[in-house]
């Protein structure tokens, strides 16, 4: 019997704007992404990639969702949405890669565009480009996999968390706060850990402000990072953002319990 599996993704790529600078006249040349994989389907790939001033479109810029697949007999449905906030741009896509190596994309703007401070595709030196949607994959042999997120050192985790008086880590989102302990970032996001290990002014003043993720997303992240039982069960959206907070904080522990869950076979 054959199953259709469900992968979410989610890209959050930031690019310096000094890197634009070799794009002022039209080039096949363009910026790439990193590129990330599926643990459950080797050799599935996917990245992002931008072509400032292609030669192909001389004086546009066209962003790309690219795949590789594992075979060239392959077919992936997808949907997906790319957009870059800060200049009102957005695109979605349902559309079937079927090559080993391919991609899909739209025109973004015209390439003079891009250095207009009005159009406000780059904020403080920086284009953010966010891409997030899913990939329906067949397969005729697959695992049913049953949602089970890996907790954090067990009832140790629910201890801490009502430990209110030895948290001494303040996140600020939305203007409120949420209190954790340095141990736990650390265990479960080298990016925090490396925060930490750095003596940066976060380490020092024992608080960080995040911007880019709403407080329900990034307080039911950090619970998940203590034990799965404190969290409702979120929506699928808010899984997915989930997933993004995941992926820029690098706690892979639970990237791959999100991926498992939106793997359910769909029949």
């Amino acid at each position: 019997m054959s199953f259709k599996l469900k992968l979410p993704f989610a890209i959050q790529w930031k690019i310096p704007k000094n890197r634009f600078n070799e794009f002022q006249t039209p080039t096949d040349e363009c910026l790439k992404s990193d590129t990330y994989d599926f643990p459950n389907i080797p050799g599935l790939y996917y990245r992002l990639t931008i072509f400032p001033n292609d030669d192909h479109c001389p004086g546009e810029c066209w962003i790309f969702l690219y795949l590789t697949l594992p075979n060239d007999k392959m077919k992936i449905e997808s949907y997906f949405i790319v957009t870059i906030e800060s200049a009102n741009f957005s695109f979605k896509e349902n559309y079937v890669f079927n090559d080993i190596k391919s991609g899909r994309g739209k025109k973004c703007c015209k390439t003079e565009e891009l250095f207009d401070p009005e159009k406000k595709f780059f904020i403080d030196e920086e284009m953010t480009i966010k891409a997030d949607g899913f990939l329906m994959v067949e397969t005729n042999s697959v695992e049913r996999k049953i949602w089970s997120c890996n907790n954090f050192s067990g009832l140790l985790g629910l201890s801490l968390w009502a430990q209110e008086n030895s948290k001494d880590f303040t996140i600020f989102v939305d203007e409120k706060m949420i209190n954790v302990h340095k141990c736990v970032l650390s265990a479960t996001s080298p990016v925090f850990a490396r925060m930490f290990e750095s003596g940066m002014k976060e380490s020092e003043e024992n608080k960080v402000t995040i911007k880019d993720f709403s407080y329900r997303i990034v307080e039911t992240a950090i619970k998940y990072c203590y034990h799965s039982n404190l969290v409702n069960d979120p929506t699928i959206e808010n899984k997915m953002k989930v997933l993004q907070f995941f992926d820029k904080y690098n706690i892979q522990l639970f990237k791959v319990s999100f991926s498992i869950f939106f793997c359910l076979p769909i029949y």
